[in-house]
């Protein structure tokens, strides 16, 4: 009981230490760790953004609720992101002589362009870039880039239209 206390002291206490240096709106709910913050945004309730390396994130942004970020991502300025999105840069070698458990993790970032609207429930895996006024469809699994302007949907995503 007392360590559920402490936590959720110092959850509020790191809220307000952002919430007035840079006007990041985190909710108490939220995990954040291991991120530097630009500017200001909103972090919805029960999201984890836990940079594993580093999560940089830019100036309005908006994360939805139940999001789940973890590795070495850089999220740019005026960026959406709609529930239970998950951004992972990294998963697990799959060497069939070594148990899946055993196996070292395989890292690669994840760069998200300005102007970028990701829907809810959508997955970007490793190495992935999402450019400038991209949106990503509800419910994608974005394995490839995503060029500058166009609109994916489906898993795996795909190319099915362009903003005009």
């Amino acid at each position: 009981m007392l360590k559920e206390i402490i936590s959720n002291i110092v959850k509020r206490i790191r809220y307000r230490i952002i919430k007035n240096k840079l006007d990041v709106s985190i909710a108490p709910s939220s995990v954040i760790y291991n991120v530097e913050f630009s500017g200001g945004g909103k972090i919805e309730d029960d999201t984890r953004v836990i940079g594993d390396k580093l999560i940089t994130i830019g100036s309005n942004i908006y994360i939805n609720a139940g999001c789940h970020f973890l590795g070495n991502i850089n999220i740019g300025n005026d960026v959406m992101i709609g529930p239970k999105v998950t951004i992972w840069s990294r998963d697990h070698g799959i060497d069939e002589n070594i148990l899946m458990r055993l196996q070292a993790n395989l890292d690669s970032p994840i760069n998200i362009g300005d102007d970028v609207w990701i829907g809810a429930g959508a997955i970007i895996l490793k190495g992935v870039s999402v450019k400038n006024g991209a949106v990503v469809g509800a419910g994608s699994v974005v394995t490839k880039d995503v060029c500058e302007g166009t609109i994916v949907a489906g898993n795996p995503a795909r190319v099915i239209g362009v903003r005009r």
